[in-house]
């Protein structure tokens, strides 16, 4: 049943979208109407733009437009709604490139005036046809802007399509998937698409600068559903290429998901993580300290580590000898492993060139080789590798269960003649397989060699069916159906870890329960966090919700991130009792290491045990809001790219105040296939290492009216907000959870904003400011040459300082006067060099200072606990 709300929201949508139609289409005429007029004098030089008064009318408009269609687009799943997607991103695109809301006079632009007019016009068309029915509202010459609804956060995801000039419904047609480069998280990436006579052409967002992985990775497959729903494309001429962080997505996807693609053309794409190592010193190995764990985290990061799986899909590399953005050796290693495996792969290598800026030629000849490629749905033989449950479906194969956590699974199947099927795997416990009739005689059963033990199978079903064989670990391999299931398994969608909770749809939900009003709005402070970095990467909000609102209807359709333990949150308190919390903890408490401290903090993932088994909860937990404080943020920054930004790579976690990598937590573990401690595994932190890391302060003043001294250390106050893209901040120690020599300083990963409220009671502003890297990493050449930050001050709102540093002069004092001021924000930026390259920078014991004491503590104010 449509909600209430929902439903009266259409009426007034409609409502208004009606009003814009009758009021559009009489400013039309009337412009129409003194066009005319102005015809019957001497034709002009120029077609006639509207005014500016006129413009500023279509860009509300286009405003209103805008709402009206995203209310229409989240009412249901019709045409219509999809329709109203593409209607609202075209609107907001069309104002986006008019820059009407960040230049005052971009209306003084004759071309962005006339863009609006056009825009305008257009829409308020299909805006009228969609609401009439029509299947095919009116779009836009060449490519077209359009947009689905995405579920897991239901935010409203823009693609851009060409369609060929000849297109034929009634024949299948090819489709090449072109993926944009990086371009950090602005809107309207890939648009519009390239245009190709012979086929289709998608180039989807990807969620801005992903490296087409985890969420970026959904959307390119979820566009890709879009466009063979609205056009009948042949799935089995499907291919994907781009350039720079397009080819890496052309790599990702095509490793992964080998089986739904033809041919794949990655042009100068990250492929090896040793790549990154040889040239930047990143990622160094560090044997006898986490080094199982890092090198297969850091495999399951790279194509390289799964380039057997392109056994059926033609790979066509290109890159150029000097590039120095993404070396060559990506390609060159790539290349080589799929040499070395015998596979169908052709590599070009251009001496002249770098980063991109190759000939039309040699482009146009990558392209003509992929695409002159078919699929082959159903190969004899199959080889395949996976870290996840997820990326474990090949061809007609597929990974249903681990053996252990945090090893590689891997299939090796040959169908020989008469009906005789030969698997040898590793790490698995359960597959399935499918037996299509290019392959298996159906009514015949099927002779298996599976790991060396011999099965018949009745061959009887559908050939789409999928057959589960699970291993018990008395009697072998046998059919599904014949051996116990354990009551809780991990499969794809819940199998952890922690990150793959915010890859399906998932709501934050705040703890409110804490009788100290100081954890409840630590809670709050972090979802809020949280909230505010979605929205920048995604560019829409999250769902928030407090515990008291959580329905059991939520709770049974999507994930859940708990924001406060048992004691904080009134869901934490109901479902975890089902989560093995003292199994966790048995480690430590082995070592007597004192769990109840102020400093602690706990996550994890498990399963809805008691709602929806098949959907994950991540519980947050902390023993006072100094360990709440950046909670999400503190880790996953171990492998210095942003796309791997506080991710979370493992189940389960305890830190304190002197944890900041996965080494230097207390405990880090995943669960095994059946969500128990004891059949996983687990890293005790680097007891060497977390004793040359700085704890992490802990504000001392929530309100600057609390302060009497003359100065006040920055680091000492609660900051209004805290916005920076990689990660937290570290108060008193560097980014990376180094000691620094002068304390009370900020460490930071540009870009980076701190705000203060300091109610103008200070009159001055003062601080050091310097680059900083961390302790195990190598300066590259090319850091060393190019890298700057750049430390602005602004005083409510108003720039009263700014500096920049360089690695040849990193003793600089930044001063400014802030007399009256009451917001002050601090703010570090890229300013020289790849930011993606930018380590580490700080403000070295910043402070504000006055020259009488402060103010009479406010009655109303308390401090920080």
């Amino acid at each position: 049943m449509r909600n209430p709300f929902v439903k009266r929201l259409s009426y007034i949508a409609g409502i208004i979208i009606f009003a814009l139609i009758a009021y559009g289409i009489g400013s039309a005429r009337a412009q129409k109407a003194r066009n005319a007029g102005d015809n019957k004098q001497p034709p002009p030089k120029a077609p006639r733009v509207c005014s500016v008064r006129q413009a500023r009318r279509y860009a509300d408009w286009l405003r209103a437009l805008s709402r009206a269609e995203r209310c229409r687009a989240w009412q249901d799943r019709s045409a219509g709604a999809r329709q109203a997607a593409w209607i609202m991103s075209k609107a907001q695109y069309a104002l986006e490139q008019a820059t009407v809301d960040s230049d005052p006079k971009a209306l003084l632009d004759p071309k962005k005036r006339q863009l609006l007019e056009d825009y305008y016009l257009l829409l308020l068309r299909a805006a009228h046809q969609s609401r009439q029915g029509v299947s095919a509202i009116a779009e836009e010459k060449g490519s077209r802007l359009r947009a689905y609804i995405s579920p897991i956060d239901h935010s409203i995801q823009t693609y851009s399509v060409s369609i060929p000039g000849a297109y034929d419904p009634a024949v299948a047609w090819p489709l090449i998937v072109s993926m944009h480069g990086h371009g950090w998280f602005r809107p309207f990436q890939g648009h519009p698409a390239p245009s190709y006579s012979g086929a289709f052409c998608l180039s989807p967002q990807g969620r801005g600068s992903t490296d087409y992985k985890d969420l970026g990775e959904d959307d390119v497959l979820s566009a890709i559903e879009e466009i063979k729903r609205d056009y009948n494309i042949d799935p089995d001429r499907v291919y994907l290429t781009g350039g720079s962080m397009g080819g890496t997505g052309a790599l990702h996807l095509g490793v992964h998901y080998a089986d739904q693609f033809a041919g794949i053309f990655p042009i100068v794409g990250n492929a090896d993580n040793l790549a990154w190592s040889l040239r930047w010193s990143w990622n160094r190995p560090f044997p006898g300290r986490f080094h199982s764990l890092r090198h297969w985290l850091q495999e399951g990061h790279t194509a390289r580590a799964f380039a057997q799986n392109l056994f059926n899909l033609p790979t066509y590399i290109l890159s150029g000898s000097g590039d120095t953005i993404v070396p060559p050796e990506h390609s060159r290693f790539m290349t080589r492993e799929l040499r070395a495996r015998g596979y169908r792969v052709e590599y070009r290598e251009y001496p002249g060139n770098g980063h991109g800026g190759f000939p039309g030629s040699a482009t146009g000849e990558g392209l003509a080789w992929t695409c002159s490629w078919t699929r082959e749905p159903f190969p004899r033989t199959v080889t395949w590798k996976a870290a996840q449950l997820k990326h474990g479906k090949a061809y007609w194969l597929r990974m249903e269960q681990f053996a252990r956590p945090v090893e590689f699974a891997t299939i090796d199947a040959k169908v020989d003649a008469q009906n005789h099927l030969t698997i040898n795997t590793s790490n698995l416990l359960a597959l399935s397989c499918q037996r299509p009739t290019t392959l298996f005689s159906h009514g015949k059963d099927i002779t298996l060699s599976i790991d060396g033990q011999t099965l018949r199978i009745a061959n009887d079903l559908a050939p789409d069916h999928w057959l589960t064989l699970r291993r018990d670990p008395t009697h072998g391999w046998q059919e599904q159906i014949k051996v116990s299931m354990p009551t809780l398994s991990k499969k794809r969608g819940c199998e952890g870890p922690i990150h793959e909770a915010v890859l399906a749809p998932f709501v934050l939900v705040v703890g409110t329960q804490s009788p100290y009003p100081a954890m409840n709005d630590a809670w709050q402070r972090e979802a809020n966090s949280f909230a505010n970095e979605w929205k920048r990467r995604n560019g829409a909000p999250c769902l928030s919700i407090k515990d008291t609102d959580c329905s059991a209807e939520i709770m049974q359709s999507r994930n859940l991130i708990l924001f406060g333990g048992t004691s904080d949150n009134a869901i934490s308190n109901q479902l975890g009792p089902f989560f093995p919390l003292a199994d966790i903890t048995t480690p430590l408490r082995a070592q007597n290491i004192d769990l109840d401290r102020d400093d602690i903090g706990f996550m994890l993932i498990y399963p809805n045990v008691s709602y929806a088994p098949h959907r994950s909860v991540v519980m947050l937990s902390a023993q006072s809001p100094q360990a709440a404080f950046q909670c999400w943020g503190r880790f996953g920054n171990w492998f210095n790219w942003g796309v791997f930004d506080s991710k979370k790579y493992f189940d389960y976690a305890i830190y304190d105040a002197r944890s900041a990598s996965p080494e230097t937590m207390l405990l880090v573990g995943w669960f095994g296939s059946d969500w128990q401690v004891e059949s996983g595994s687990w890293f005790t932190g680097v007891n060497d290492l977390r004793e040359l890391m700085a704890p992490q302060l802990f504000p001392q003043w929530q309100d600057a009216s609390l302060v009497h001294d003359t100065t006040l250390a920055l680091v000492d106050l609660m900051p209004k907000r805290i916005d920076q893209m990689r990660g937290a901040i570290g108060l008193g120690r560097s980014f990376w959870g180094d000691k620094l020599q002068t304390d009370k300083s900020i460490g930071l990963r540009a870009p980076a904003t701190i705000e203060y409220d300091l109610q103008g009671r200070f009159q001055k502003f003062s601080s050091g400011i310097t680059l900083l890297n961390p302790r195990e990493s190598g300066i590259s050449q090319s850091r060393k040459k190019d890298e700057a930050v750049r430390f602005t001050v602004y005083g409510d709102g108003k720039k009263l300082a700014e500096k920049s540093v360089r690695w040849s002069d990193l003793n600089v004092m930044l001063e400014a006067d802030i007399i009256g001021v009451k917001q002050l924000k601090l703010e570090a930026s890229p300013a020289g060099g790849p930011a993606w390259l930018h380590m580490g920078s700080a403000w070295l014991k910043p402070s504000v200072s006055r020259a009488l004491a402060g103010a009479p503590i406010s009655s109303s104010s308390t401090a920080a606990e």
